[in-house]
């Protein structure tokens, strides 16, 4: 699709909503460079991440908008899996990422594509915290059919120079059980979190850790906006819950789209991987890669292996 551009720099946080989609113009779709998503945001009053999904509409409907604005901080050891990545200890944020076991961060293919190394950053709400948890990793396992071009299969594993010690602030995420594959999450609702930009005008990475509320949505809505070419099978989207305008930003790609199963158990389901050029504002659909279609992949090269039992 000659109007679908990538960038691949930086890049990388909601109930049932009908939205019309319009045909983004070629000037503003995401270019290789630049993919990145959306500050996310975070209701202080929340103080696990289960009772997200838990809220009544009245009272998220309410707090959606102003909270997408200003934002509000995750709490230390709300999200202890949230990983940041700078390409070293004193660049600007460049994505995100999850821990998924003491030796292995999920991210996505774009954030390590061409890079030698890249500093990781654990534990922490602060964007720049000198006390937290880092390393510095040169191991990367990208997907061999990653295209930059498309992001297809947009997805890397950083091997770790050391085992990771869990405490209250860094712990693993569990990944989606195999027995989830074939399944489409359609109107599921979905957490991002990340330090992205909050907004396309002012160019700022968020200081401090922020998340939001997505719905998943059909694959063929997203096409409208991106392409077949790019929203392919193995791609999921999803937008802000409620109709708002929360999601992913510049800076975020990489990071955890996560859920709840039937048994309230939370999971990864996706990687956070595209969005629409300088739109983040404008309740265009996010893109992710669909953790489903990687599992392989990731066991085959990790040996970490869900077979955790479907409960719905």
């Amino acid at each position: 699709m000659s109007s679908f551009r990538m960038k691949t720099d930086v890049f990388s946080l909601i109930l049932i909503a009908t939205i019309l989609f319009v045909v983004v113009p070629s000037s503003h779709l995401v270019e290789s460079e630049k993919l990145q998503h959306k500050g996310i945001v975070l209701d202080s009053s929340i103080t696990n991440p289960y009772l997200l999904w838990q809220k009544t509409l009245v009272n998220e409907t309410r707090k959606l908008q102003s909270r997408i604005v200003s934002g509000t901080p995750a709490f230390s050891g709300q999200l202890p899996w949230q990983v940041i990545l700078k390409k070293d200890e004193y660049d600007d944020l460049l994505c995100g990422g999850s821990i998924i076991n003491k030796c292995w961060v999920l991210t996505a293919g774009h954030c390590t594509h061409t890079l030698s190394s890249v500093y990781l950053i654990f534990g922490s709400i602060l964007i720049d915290d000198v006390d937290a948890v880092h390393m510095i990793a040169t191991e990367f396992h990208e997907h061999p059919n990653y295209d930059p071009d498309t992001l297809h299969n947009d997805v890397s594993l950083i091997r770790l120079p050391k085992i990771l010690n869990f405490s209250s602030t860094i712990k693993p995420i569990p990944l989606v059980p195999s027995s989830f594959i074939g399944s489409s999450f359609i109107g599921r609702i979905g957490v991002v979190a990340g330090f992205g930009m909050t907004d396309d005008e002012y160019l700022d990475y968020s200081q401090i850790l922020l998340w939001a509320q997505v719905e998943i949505i059909d694959n063929s809505e997203c096409m409208r906006v991106y392409g077949d070419n790019v929203v392919i099978d193995s791609v999921m989207c999803a937008k802000g819950r409620n109709n708002t305008n929360q999601g992913i930003c510049s800076g975020d790609s990489g990071g955890p789209l996560l859920a709840l199963d039937s048994n309230n158990e939370i999971m990864q389901i996706g990687i956070n991987s595209f969005i629409a050029e300088d739109m983040c504002t404008e309740g265009l659909p996010s893109g992710f890669v669909r953790l489903t279609s990687f599992l392989t992949f990731i066991a085959n090269t990790t040996g970490i292996n869900n077979t955790k039992q479907k409960y719905d």
